[in-house]
């Protein structure tokens, strides 16, 4: 009985600290960048994890080493994959329907250009450019989408070229 008393103790002791890492995440500097109904161009070269889905345009990835994460998936409607000559560079161009795609847990460089319906979540440490498709408030459903970056209030995309780093909120 005392035997299992201690090995109780013992479980309990480990499994604490390996939960509240896991809360914390793997890095306390990583940033985020958030679009929701994005349309125009997102570029991120982030180490980390991106989901997003996008309704209509291209996707780039570039993954400069596969041995460091997950890779990227696509899903849902990509009509044409090409390999542009590297195991580690494909390009998804989609006109029907709605394309998924996730690159966890590594280094990737994403473009997503020509697009409209860009919804997309990225944790990690880096740097990225937005650039909207523009607002016309004469043209009924021009809006092109929001934004936010480490955790700020969201934004109305850029209608010209938005540089960011992705990096942990102050005092956070």
């Amino acid at each position: 009985m005392r035997r299992l008393v201690w090995l109780t103790v013992l479980a309990i002791a480990l499994a604490v600290p390996a939960v509240g890492y896991a809360f914390v995440g793997a890095s306390s500097d990583d940033g985020t960048l958030s679009v929701k109904n994005g349309a125009g161009r997102v570029y991120l070269n982030i180490t980390g994890t991106v989901v997003g889905r996008v309704g209509e345009g291209y996707i780039k990835v570039i993954d400069p080493n596969p041995n460091d994460g997950q890779g990227v998936q696509f899903s849902n409607g990509c009509n044409s994959t090409t390999d542009l000559g590297t195991t580690t560079t494909t390009v998804c161009h989609n006109t029907d329907g709605v394309v998924r795609f996730k690159a966890i847990g590594g280094k990737y460089l994403i473009t997503i250009y020509k697009a409209s319906g860009i919804f997309l979540s990225a944790v990690g440490r880096g740097w990225g450019t937005l650039n909207g498709a523009g607002n016309d408030p004469n043209v009924p459903g021009t809006f092109d989408g929001t934004y936010s970056v480490n955790d700020g209030p969201y934004k109305s995309l850029p209608d010209d070229l938005h540089p960011f780093t992705l990096a942990a909120p102050a005092g956070g």
